[in-house]
């Protein structure tokens, strides 16, 4: 089994390699299917992310949630606790570089996590038990420990590997969508 490092430069390679047009039909794919569950469907509270590096890009799918009236969140940086919160945003939200250069909202409401029903995550790569593997942060892992509600990985087909090595603070999905399909997870996340 690769590392997680060796893992990790594999995807970062070929996501440097993807093209705009590419990323944009994939990414609708991807959307699309995500659209098809029931934990999106029944959501209320959405949390989403911003896009960088070549992640799926879900601007359409804020559009999208806005128009169902289900309200958003994306990932703000907390200076004091070293850790993302969520944080609602709206059509008129403003954003700017935050941590790491990731857009954040400029004003800040904080979202509870139990007032989250559906939590969308990126990452390099997954594996088809739940397990996901970030940038190395350990940020996301700290948002999903202890988060009671739906948890869904969002990735491209590449992106999906036979084996991630786990360890012992990694939190698993329940869900991964990517833009040919979505495959629901058995783990006790």
């Amino acid at each position: 089994m690769k590392t997680k490092a060796e893992i990790r430069k594999q995807m970062l390679q070929h996501r440097k390699k993807l093209s705009v047009q590419w990323l944009k039909e994939a990414s609708t794919g991807v959307i699309d299917n995500l659209q098809q569950l029931e934990a999106f469907k029944d959501a209320s509270m959405v949390a989403l992310y911003i896009a960088v590096g070549g992640e799926v890009d879900l601007q359409n799918l804020f559009i999208t949630c806005w128009n169902l009236d289900k309200r958003t969140c994306i990932p703000h940086y907390n200076d004091q606790t070293k850790c993302y919160e969520m944080a609602e945003i709206t059509r008129e939200s403003l954003l700017e570089p935050g941590h790491l250069s990731i857009p954040e909202p400029v004003s800040i409401k904080r979202v509870p996590p139990e007032n989250i029903d559906l939590i969308l995550v990126p990452g390099l790569a997954f594996d088809a038990s739940g397990n996901r593997l970030g940038r190395g942060g350990g940020y996301y892992d700290r948002i999903l420990s202890g988060f009671p509600n739906y948890c869904t990985a969002i990735a491209f087909d590449f992106q999906l590997i036979p084996q991630i090595p786990v360890d012992a603070h990694d939190e698993p999905v329940d869900a991964i969508v990517t833009e040919s399909k979505i495959i629901k997870v058995s783990n006790e996340h």
